[in-house]
């Protein structure tokens, strides 16, 4: 009997620890995410993937503390500002289990799949950018809750803006030219 127990409890545990809540990963119009190019701040546009999307959790929110859900989502090619991966259910995020979550955002410049590097240093040669943090339940399970929204209500308040991330290079000459403007006025 007690075998048997046993069994059934780490047969539960092991069903808890993979258990998978429902995100509907959206954004809507109160949170449009924009994309600084050149100083222009302008809601995302263009082609469906152009943008890509990636949802972050954390058991606590702090800081370095988030990693990737494998949960995407791109751009619309129609609305501009907004992006969609749909209903989804999320890896280790049980239903009704609080967690909390961000999202990120990323230019097809740098590619179509998350690089777990950009948790730590923001990547080079395109637009990147993050939202601010939430903290909200997954739906699903035997209570049926509903998908948890994102963006709105009491979660992420507003949309983010997507931002050049300088090339280490260009940053070698700015210093450069700053050196040889301080150089030049000192001679005067």
């Amino acid at each position: 009997m007690k075998k048997l127990a046993a069994i059934l409890c780490l047969s539960a545990l092991t069903t808890g620890a993979f258990a998978q809540g429902l995100v509907n990963f959206v954004n809507g119009p109160q949170s449009l995410i924009s994309a600084n190019i050149g100083g222009n701040v302008a809601s995302i546009s263009g082609a469906a993937g152009s943008y890509y999307f990636g949802l972050l959790t954390s058991s606590n929110g702090a800081a370095g503390s988030f990693t990737f859900t494998g949960v995407y989502g791109t751009n619309s090619g129609v609305a501009a500002g907004r992006f969609s991966g749909g209903s989804v259910a999320v890896n280790g995020w049980g239903p009704g289990v609080t967690l909390s979550y961000a999202v990120v955002g990323w230019s097809s410049s740098l590619g179509a799949t998350f690089n777990n590097a950009w948790l730590t240093k923001a990547p080079t040669g395109g637009l990147f950018g993050e939202s601010a943090i939430a903290t909200g339940s997954a739906g699903g399970g035997p209570q049926a809750l509903p998908p948890l929204q994102p963006f709105g209500g009491t979660g992420i308040p507003t949309g983010f803006t997507l931002t050049s991330v300088p090339e280490p290079s260009s940053m070698a000459l700015a210093g450069l030219g700053a050196a040889a403007l301080l150089i030049f006025r000192r001679r005067k």
